[in-house]
């Protein structure tokens, strides 16, 4: 869990500490919320980002930040470069780089002339125990979108929704990829919320704060509901009125601060882009 969650969730708890010394408060139930609280500002917070969806018997897991697609292509993989010595931290567990490789009829060991390629390619760079690979696919493949693919789960953007004609179609169902074919890999660039390097959601920053403060008293008004409705806490009712008045005033301000600076860089300093894609990067020349 990312640390300024953590300590959003730590404050609820500190705050309402009688109920926290009593078991009463669940940090899984908390997280949710934290999620759906930012996830309500759709496109105002979301982030381009990028991943490789290894799809088998059909379906493909996609990140838990995932909010809108922006592009897919299905690539066949070429080959992968093993560079050892990389003066790098453990960044990636290197089970990523076994379920490559332990698919020997799919993927061979190319030599260092495959910088060389000039044909379209995706270069995915992996990082673990202070060594790095490459993994190169070729021949991407616009998909197509399925009939019963939800276009609230396609950016207004889209470029899929253009690929009439393509044979390999994909649907998004609960967050979970869904295609025709039953393997392959397909790189993707989709909206999602702000991560930190490992993957974690993450609040960002806002010049003003107002963001932290609404989901500080979202938290609170859903943790009231819950305790309330379990018959833990019907002295809860004052605060609950409390806390609803002022996430409403804090959603407004959140909204409108969100709206005029769409999480540009030079605001949004915990955003920890660069990090991230120094331990999962993609080269594309398409």
């Amino acid at each position: 869990m990312n640390s300024n969650v953590e300590a959003l969730i730590a404050q609820v708890k500190s705050d309402l500490s009688k109920y926290d010394d009593a078991n009463l408060i669940d940090d899984t139930s908390l997280y949710r919320d934290i999620y759906l609280g930012l996830k309500r500002f759709g496109n105002d917070i979301m982030q381009l980002q990028e991943t490789m969806v290894d799809v088998s018997q059909g379906y493909g897991e996609l990140p838990q930040s995932f909010f809108s697609l922006y592009v897919a292509y299905l690539c066949d993989p070429l080959g992968y470069v093993s560079k050892e010595n990389v003066q790098q931290d453990s960044l990636i567990n290197s089970v990523m780089y076994r379920e490559r490789t332990i698919k020997t009829k799919e993927w061979s060991e190319l030599d260092a002339d495959c910088e060389k390629i000039t044909e379209h390619v995706i270069r995915e760079n992996l990082y673990y125990n202070g060594n790095n690979a490459q993994f190169i696919y070729h021949r991407p493949r616009l998909l197509r979108l399925g009939k019963s693919f939800n276009k609230l789960n396609a950016h207004k953007e889209c470029r899929n929704r253009l690929a009439y004609d393509s044979p390999e179609e994909i649907v998004i169902i609960n967050y979970r990829l869904q295609a025709n074919f039953n393997e392959g890999y397909i790189y993707m660039q989709y909206y999602g919320l702000p991560t930190d390097e490992d993957g974690n959601i993450e609040i960002p920053d806002t010049p003003n704060g107002h963001l932290e403060t609404y989901l500080e008293y979202y938290l609170k008004r859903r943790l009231a509901e819950r305790l309330m409705g379990n018959n833990d806490a019907q002295g809860l009712n004052a605060l609950y009125q409390v806390y609803a008045q002022q996430e409403s005033v804090a959603l407004r301000n959140a909204s409108t601060e969100l709206k005029m600076s769409k999480l540009k860089p030079h605001v949004f300093q915990k955003l920890k882009r660069i990090n991230h894609l120094e331990s999962l990067q993609y080269e594309t020349n398409f």
